[in-house]
């Protein structure tokens, strides 16, 4: 699988470009600072009548929860931890059926403007606890080692690594070196707590690939993961003994696999053959085929005796069970309509049951156990929301055609509120092989609350249907995703949800909303930019909208590495598909609707640069006065901070009303 999108830390100046004077890589430039505070000023003062509909929005979020699920314990050496989601999160262990407090990230957070806390792990001894931090928001984590009785640091170590640890034994830490330029993470460091000296383990030289690892299931082996956009190369480390390192198989281009080990025996997830299948290692290296599903793989977990997968087929998610020779037990559809399921929060190889985790637009979240054998449902326990009436709603995924293509869309309203007036607030995304879950919020069910329509458009370039779904999509096929979006916006401008007139279309035209975020920015403003018209207002988070000229910079590693995604501007006809829908290129004379931008100015994916040149060339060519608002974090980078990110979005939503049908 792909790692998580790094992309773009730095871009290619392009000296024919008026705005560019707005890249600004030391983020401290007087000019750039005072733009950007300008119009944070600007936004301010148009949003300021907003506000009360924003603590309104805010106070209905957070008085729906009346009761969270227990979410499943992590079963390490024989004891149980798990965050409690309370702000930012509490790591307890389960201390004789008493939740004891290991970790109270929340404290931690008090002390910074902005907070996000990465990964955790628990030393094989239970006495210390690793965890990584982000104070700025950038990709780069500070990792830390503390002592679990007395919470005191045995080691911090400098920024610079990503948030990817592991404990090797009770005194030697595994992490891993990002990039100075571009965060790329490429050196993987043990650290002896007791010496405090390092010893590199592994350096990728290869600017195109990411490193990574983590633990097989067995605790035996620590696995150190390289890999490109489609290649992987990965190697075992025992855990007794971290200076052996044996190589499993040479990189490939076009191959990956991903290696686990339980009972003594190693099982490996590949596309050596073309797809995905699941192979089991004999005596001699060799690979022997034992699951070959014909569909997408998109989770999977081995157990003591059974073989886990989490697959996707035709738009629908099943969960197949197998014993270790390949022979199916049960096969357990997991969606439905515009809801969804998947593997989640399973640690524990000796368990006979497999967690779910399940949720729907107005289904609410909840935890399944299911027997791993036979498939049957042991236990359930879903989250209540106050005043909350399934009943009330309507969710249901409908099919939208653009031209011969069926393309899902995911939907919800209330029964009792739609009507013909109702906009469509329309959520797109379509990168990176990533599917939009249509998960529960209390948010969404607001927007229903207050008659609309919450639609998200599945398009080509994510992963709602699968791998060859995702490849339709991207690349040199990045148009289709943008195609797919503006169809399902025109057929949402005149959709009818009342069933007799299913059939028919409204005659009146619905207000189209969008939202789009990072790559999702992409996806909209293409869209905007090719059909302004369709839209009465989007709002775009950190959006990646200057495709054209970030790509065109070959000296950036992590640029090169996405040309499956966006195209290859080196290759000249690439370069023109990529001029032809690169948002910032195609901005031109004509009615833009009005248009909300975020960005972080220490985002080191898509930097603010993206956002400030993108509206001020929208403000200097758009024919109507309109709002083109842009909101510039100064304290955050791609992730808002937990503390905003809910104000944030209540506010992106008023953005968006107030330009629609229920504001006239």
């Amino acid at each position: 699988m792909f790692l998580a999108p790094l992309v773009l830390a730095h871009m290619l100046v392009n000296n024919d470009c008026d705005e560019c004077w707005l890249r600004d890589e030391t983020r401290a430039k007087p000019r750039v600072i005072d733009f950007l505070v300008d119009h944070n000023q600007q936004a301010e003062k148009y949003l300021a009548s907003l506000s009360s509909g924003q603590e309104k929005l805010l106070s209905e979020w957070e008085n729906m929860p009346t009761h969270k699920a227990d979410q499943p314990w992590n079963n390490i050496n024989g004891h149980k931890y798990k965050i409690i989601n309370n702000g930012y999160g509490i790591l307890v262990t389960d201390d004789e059926h008493t939740d004891k407090v290991i970790v109270d990230f929340n404290q931690r957070a008090k002390n910074y403007k902005y907070y996000r806390h990465g990964n955790w792990s628990i030393s094989p001894d239970l006495k210390k606890i690793i965890i990584t931090e982000n104070t700025v928001g950038d990709d780069n984590y500070t990792v830390t080692v503390l002592d679990v009785t007395s919470g005191k640091v045995i080691y911090r170590s400098s920024q610079g690594y990503s948030d990817n640890v592991i404990w090797a034994n009770d005194n030697n830490i595994i992490i891993i070196k990002n990039s100075q330029l571009t965060y790329r993470p490429y050196k993987v460091e043990s650290i002896n707590l007791v010496t405090t000296k390092k010893h590199v383990l592994f350096n990728e030289s290869d600017p195109k690939w990411l490193v990574s690892s983590y633990v097989t299931t067995d605790n035996k082996f620590i696995v150190i993961q390289s890999n490109d956009e489609s290649s992987s190369e990965q190697y075992l480390i025992p855990r007794d003994n971290i200076t052996q390192k044996v190589l499993v198989r040479a990189r490939l281009s076009g191959v990956e696999y991903y290696v686990d080990s339980v009972q003594n025996q190693r099982f490996i997830k590949s596309n050596k053959d073309g797809s995905f299948a699941i192979y089991r290692v004999g005596k001699h290296n060799d690979w022997l085929k034992i699951i070959d599903p014909k569909s997408d793989i998109e989770r999977w977990f081995i157990s003591n005796k059974n073989v886990i997968l989490q697959i996707k087929d035709q738009g629908q998610t099943f969960l197949n069970s197998y014993d270790h020779d390949g022979n199916i037990l049960f096969s357990k559809k997991l969606s439905a309509d515009a809801s969804v399921g998947w593997l989640a929060n399973n640690t524990d190889a000796n368990n006979n049951v497999i967690n779910i985790r399940t949720m729907g637009l107005k289904q609410p979240a909840a935890w399944q156990a299911i027997d791993i054998n036979k498939g049957n449902l042991v236990s359930s326990s879903a989250d209540t929301y106050q005043s909350f009436d399934a009943d009330n709603y309507t969710a249901k995924q409908i099919t939208v055609m653009n031209g011969s293509v069926h393309v899902p869309v995911s939907l919800i309203f209330r029964n009792d509120k739609v009507s013909p007036l109702s906009p469509v607030i329309l959520y797109g995304y379509g990168s990176y092989g990533v599917t939009m879950r249509p998960y529960f919020m209390p948010q969404i069910i607001s927007l229903a609350d207050k008659g609309a329509i919450y639609a998200i458009a599945h398009v080509r370039g994510g992963g709602f249907n699968g791998e060859e779904w995702h490849k339709a999509g991207s690349g040199i096929y990045r148009q289709n995703s943008i195609s797919d979006f503006i169809a399902v916006a025109k057929k949402m401008q005149h959709y009818s949800p009342i069933p007799l007139l299913a059939n028919k279309e409204l005659k009146a035209k619905r207000d189209i909303l969008a939202i789009g975020a990072s790559a999702g920015g992409t996806l909209v403003a293409a869209a905007i930019n090719q059909q302004p018209q369709l839209f009465t207002a989007a709002v775009l988070q950190v959006p990646f909208v200057d495709v054209l000229t970030s790509m065109s910079d070959s000296s950036l590693p992590l640029t090169s590495q996405q040309y499956q995604e966006w195209g290859n501007p080196n290759n000249v006809q690439q370069r023109k598909i990529i001029a032809d829908y690169s948002p910032f290129d195609n901005i031109k004379s004509q009615p833009y609707p009005p248009i909300l931008v975020r960005s972080g100015l220490y985002d080191s994916r898509v930097p603010f640069w993206e956002a400030a040149k993108y509206i001020a060339k929208i403000k200097k060519n758009s024919t109507v006065t309109n709002p083109y608002l842009l909101l510039t974090d100064l304290k955050s980078g791609h992730n808002t901070d937990g503390k905003k990110a809910l104000s944030q979005q209540a506010m992106d939503y008023m953005f968006l009303l107030n330009q629609s049908s229920l504001n006239k």
